[in-house]
């Protein structure tokens, strides 16, 4: 029974972490702004430095111990890449559509095209904040996974596996608000979706410690796919988003940042090889 109670609250924990952006919503909106470009570029940092120190190592872990092949992994990390592409195609595609049927002759010589053009662009939400979702949710399902396994082994070892996710998810929370609002979502929005997302890893701790070690290796198969989720998100998303400034001071800036959001993810994996160690 300790080790479910144990189980559980740790991972209400990491879902609470989520709720940080709520410090933003009392922001006025010309500081939220200024929040926001320091939050995308961290973002852009922890999220990269997430793929290629956490996500892409963890994943060929597995092939190590011989439980799946290198070839798999490759294939499944194109596969999240290659579904974000096709999602953002999709996702093009419907605004475009949208917005064409917005410009209706007709329509606009009623007088009507302004307004609703206004109320398209409002609720226009950039592809990039719907990945970001879905990478989030993904790796917060195989983080509750994870945390569900290793409270089987023994207390100890998930208490150690808690403190390693929330070291990484606290930068990761703070980028991934910052991205949401950037991508169109209002910071209320950012918030209660942020935290929607977060309690799926609620859901992979309770189905580990209902079904036990019967699912213990999904996250063999989820984490590459997180991976080419992340780089395509990191590639095609956050990095034009920075390349649009043009100022060479605010430039620095956000390559600064960006730099303290890689260092922030390698530092919380030298601390997990630490516990771990």
């Amino acid at each position: 029974m300790d080790t479910y109670v144990y189980a559980i609250a740790s991972v209400s924990l990491v879902s609470v972490i989520s709720l940080l952006g709520v410090f933003a919503l009392s922001v006025k909106p010309r500081s939220l702004s200024v929040i926001t470009f320091v939050l995308v570029s961290l973002a852009t940092g922890a999220m990269l430095g997430n793929a290629v120190v956490h996500l892409i190592p963890e994943s060929f872990e597995n092939v190590i111990d011989g439980h799946i092949s290198s070839f798999a992994v490759s294939l499944l990390m194109l596969a999240g890449f290659l579904v974000c592409f096709v999602l953002e195609k999709g996702l093009n595609f419907h605004c475009h559509h949208a917005g064409a049927m917005h410009h209706d002759p007709d329509h606009c010589e009623q007088g009507g095209c302004e307004a609703e053009e206004s109320s398209h662009a409002h609720k226009h939400i950039h592809p990039t904040g719907h990945m970001s979702l879905m990478a989030h949710a993904l790796d917060n399902f195989t983080d509750g996974i994870l945390i569900g396994v290793t409270y089987l082994v023994s207390i100890p070892a998930g208490i150690a596996t808690t403190v390693a996710i929330i070291s990484h998810e606290i930068p990761m929370e703070f980028g991934g608000f910052g991205v949401l609002v950037k991508a169109g979502f209002k910071p209320w929005q950012a918030v209660f979706i942020n935290f929607l997302s977060a309690i799926v890893a609620l859901i992979g701790t309770i189905l580990v410690l209902v079904f036990g070690t019967m699912i213990k290796s999904l996250p063999m198969y989820l984490t590459p796919i997180g991976a080419g989720i992340v780089l395509y998100i990191v590639a095609a998303g956050l990095v034009p988003m920075l390349q649009q400034e043009r100022n060479p001071k605010r430039s620095f800036v956000q390559i600064s940042i960006m730099t303290a959001g890689v260092a922030a993810m390698v530092a919380a994996k030298m601390f997990e090889a630490w516990l771990g160690g």
